[in-house]
């Protein structure tokens, strides 16, 4: 007679690849936000990243042992995996080694349920976050300014991390929602929008998420066979490049005698000139370099922010200045094309929606470096994972 106690039952029960990414996804995300909260500082930073790293052999165990891949599938992957670690050990940063080991992992995962968990995990946790601060069991940094109005962290290690967040979240939502957004949900996101204005005074992430509504109604329009609308989408998968090449473009060049330049580095909060120092500094390599760079984030940057330290700020915002110094050319490259190669083939699709995410989140890496960050970023995820074109067409020929 077979025993069937509930060891047994648990021993025996079915695992498949997708529960497996998603434990990973799970022991990656949580100390990954944690370390982006004032809850760093009273834990050692290297505890959060070993925790981070225990979902690295659960998706090496993915992508050798349970997904199916051809020779030169398994060639390409070792490769990446050695550029990944190069990269790691110059630059001192792990992050493009687990976005490569994620983007690859999502392969045979539903990249809708990939979005749902990003979605309830990042609102959830940053609900809480806010709430441990604003009953002080972390700190709630408060940055005082004459140029600007008083600006709160609520738990996060800068202002502007709760707006940048805010982004993607709604962006989440409304790949989530799309095909059944409306007005209501448009009033909450200006809501929701100008709250975080209010508190964090992050103007370059108001704007970007004002701009997703228009973005999302051409979108749906589009989707559902508009003509106008159509062909005004049918652009937008060339947003990565072209903002890249913008941005750079803008950033070298920079000087401060330069009246329109001047002008434009207002309008970017002061990117170009950072960029420019950036440039001037370093030299493009192939695998990137150490930076070490100086910000107002955390506990330390808030003492640098009110001068009671004394160094020079200097940190890269944008995401493509950051990308081609920091992580290298080739980095760079790969991560322009594949965000291009998933907004094309939305498009190409006619789903339009991951295009016009695209495109809003290429403006924000204008000014925002959160290009290879899952937390902020999950839409690099969609290059192999199993997506749901299929049933949006469905949706689509029932809407005609």
């Amino acid at each position: 007679m077979e025993e069937s106690g509930p060891l047994v039952k648990l021993w025996n029960y079915p695992i498949n690849s997708s529960q497996i990414y998603f434990v990973a996804f799970l022991f990656y995300f949580l100390p990954t936000v944690l370390g982006e909260t004032t809850f760093s500082t009273t834990v050692n930073g290297h505890l959060l990243v070993r925790l981070a790293c225990i979902s690295l052999p659960l998706l090496l165990f993915k992508i050798f042992i349970l997904d199916k891949w051809h020779k030169k599938g398994f060639f390409f992957i070792i490769l990446l995996l050695i550029l990944g670690v190069i990269v790691w050990r110059i630059t001192h940063y792990i992050d493009w080694l687990f976005i490569v080991l994620f983007v690859i992992g999502a392969k045979n995962v539903n990249f809708h349920d990939i979005v749902r968990w990003y979605f309830y995990l990042m609102t959830l946790f940053m609900l809480t976050i806010m709430a441990l601060s604003l009953i002080k069991i972390i700190p709630n940094l408060v940055y005082h300014s004459e140029l600007r109005p008083t600006r709160y962290s609520l738990g996060m290690l800068y202002p502007s991390v709760i707006a940048a967040h805010y982004l993607f979240l709604v962006l989440a939502y409304c790949y989530l929602k799309f095909g059944r957004l409306n007005v209501l949900d448009y009033l909450l996101i200006i809501l929701g929008d100008t709250i975080c204005m209010l508190l964090t005074n992050t103007k370059l992430d108001f704007a970007a998420t004002l701009v997703v509504i228009p973005v999302m109604i051409i979108a749906q329009r589009a989707f559902q066979g508009k003509r106008w609308s159509k062909i005004i989408a049918s652009f937008w998968w060339m947003a990565t490049p072209v903002t890249a090449a913008i941005m750079i473009f803008l950033s070298y060049f920079y000087t401060s005698s330069n009246h329109l330049l001047h002008k434009i580095d207002s309008l970017f909060s002061g990117r170009l000139a950072l960029g420019a120092q950036a440039f001037d500094k370093f030299d493009v390599n192939l695998f990137g370099r150490t930076i070490v760079e100086h910000s107002f984030g955390g506990v330390n940057g808030h003492r640098l922010a009110s001068g009671s330290i004394q160094i020079n700020y200097f940190y890269i915002d944008s995401s493509y200045v950051r990308m081609l110094l920091l992580w290298g050319l080739l980095v760079f490259i790969m991560v322009i094309v594949c965000l291009t190669y998933i907004a094309l083939r939305s498009t190409v699709h006619k789903t339009f929606i991951l295009s016009a995410i695209i495109l809003v989140a290429s403006l924000s890496f204008m000014f925002e470096p959160h290009i290879i960050q899952i937390i902020y970023n999950p839409f690099l995820l969609a290059l192999l994972a199993n997506n749901y074109y299929s049933s949006l067409d469905k949706e689509n020929k029932n809407a005609k």
